[in-house]
């Protein structure tokens, strides 16, 4: 390219947040993308910032526009019936949430997208809050299929009507998410797995979860010892995650070892969860976890449930710690049982996992090692450089395509 193409990237995370997964991916591709292109940002909120992530995030990217969201109010039952009836027939009704922008928010919107060669847009959701159906010269980040949320939702449900209700919930999300290659000129997604499941298509790239390179602090691990759990647990995944974890495998694992602890770190870790079992130090958000993960004998990953991938599972490969992990937890990563990761489903096998780090820490040794070069391989955030500006080209050329088609006509 030339000359820098101007790139407007829209988002509902301001990416001087507080560091949690969607926050981390808007802010390590807005970052790729200056290197490059001419970046402004249109930040999406539901709910005011605090000054000081504002004042930060406005330090080093140009913010073009703040949107605040409002809820949606149907006028009358006739109403609420025809909106019930699109959200659950219409893969192409883009009503698939209870708040949306205003009208001025969105011609102002439109009206800014023409000084810009592309458009960025995080997430759907985002994406709808607009109403238009199809975006000219742009990107959507498909970062979580809710499809894939619903279903794997389904498969822990005991209720058959809940099952059901997530079943039919998958089945909406499902069809919506084939239309996403006619709405958006290109795509990018989590995994590879993602990219074939939304149809395979040469406009659909792959962008993992990554983290960047810190500096690696002495792994001394502390006494009593720690299992750790890093995450924002008001996202219903890491709940319920650690809900399973301390109800389920933490009982087993005191049992073998009745002094080790278990620390939650992330918002919301220093609330209720503290007080489900023993032993269990909540720590809240920590703008620096490294010291506290570099204690740890294992980071678990006890997801049950989800779309997307897990930038914990990054983060701790990054950090050399050692990682138990559902199958899900791990979804996207294509890590193997017993080389990178300890993988375990049930209650019993995620507690002999745990287990066994405890016991063995040069078994924990072994794996982080193992994790860490495969990390430096293929999960930096420098390394996806390259991929993105394989979208932005792309992206650029079918303006141009679009611009000769309109010519000729």
């Amino acid at each position: 390219m030339s000359q820098k193409p101007k790139v407007l990237f829209l988002t509902s995370n301001w990416p001087l947040a507080a560091a949690y997964g969607g926050q981390q991916r808007a802010l390590n591709i807005g970052r790729l993308l200056i290197r490059f292109c001419e970046v402004s940002f249109v930040i999406v909120e539901s709910s005011a910032a605090d000054e000081e992530t504002v004042r930060r995030t406005k330090s080093e990217f140009d913010v073009r526009r703040v949107v605040r969201t409002q809820p949606i109010a149907q006028s009358n039952s006739v109403g609420r019936f025809r909106h019930r009836i699109r959200h659950e027939l219409d893969p192409s009704y883009l009503v698939t949430a209870d708040r949306a922008v205003t009208e001025s928010d969105r011609s102002a919107l439109l009206q800014l997208m023409q000084q810009y060669d592309a458009v960025w847009i995080h997430h759907i959701f985002t994406a709808s809050l607009f109403n238009i159906e199809k975006w000219r010269n742009s990107v959507l980040d498909v970062d979580d299929l809710q499809s894939h949320l619903y279903s794997s939702m389904a498969q822990t449900r005991d209720d058959t009507v809940r099952r059901f209700l997530d079943l039919r919930m998958s089945w909406i999300w499902r069809r919506r998410e084939r239309l996403f290659t006619k709405r958006f000129d290109v795509l990018t997604v989590c995994s590879e797995q993602d990219r074939l499941y939304l149809g395979g298509r040469p406009e659909i790239h792959v962008i993992p979860n990554g983290f960047n390179l810190p500096v690696i602090r002495s792994r001394v691990l502390s006494e009593p010892l720690r299992i750790g759990f890093i995450g924002a647990f008001n996202h219903q995944p890491n709940e319920e995650g650690a809900k399973w974890f301390i109800s389920e495998v933490w009982p087993l694992v005191k049992r073998e070892y009745p002094h080790v602890q278990l620390r939650l770190v992330g918002r919301g870790s220093d609330g209720y969860l503290m007080k489900l079992g023993a032993d269990i130090v909540g720590l809240g958000w920590l703008a620096d976890p490294s010291e506290e993960i570099a204690s740890w004998s294992a980071m678990i990953v006890p997801i049950k449930f989800g779309g997307g991938t897990r930038v914990k599972i990054a983060e701790a490969f990054a950090r050399r710690c050692p990682v138990v992990s559902t199958q899900i937890g791990a979804f996207g990563y294509a890590v193997r049982n017993g080389e990178e990761v300890l993988l375990a489903d049930s209650a019993r096998d995620f507690a002999s996992a745990c287990i066994s780090l405890l016991r063995n820490p040069q078994l924990g040794k072994a794996l982080s090692e193992r994790a860490h070069e495969r990390f430096l391989q293929e999960w930096t955030w420098d390394s996806f450089q390259n991929t993105v500006v394989t979208v932005i080209e792309e992206c650029l050329a079918k303006r141009q395509d679009s611009n000769l088609l309109l010519a000729a006509q």
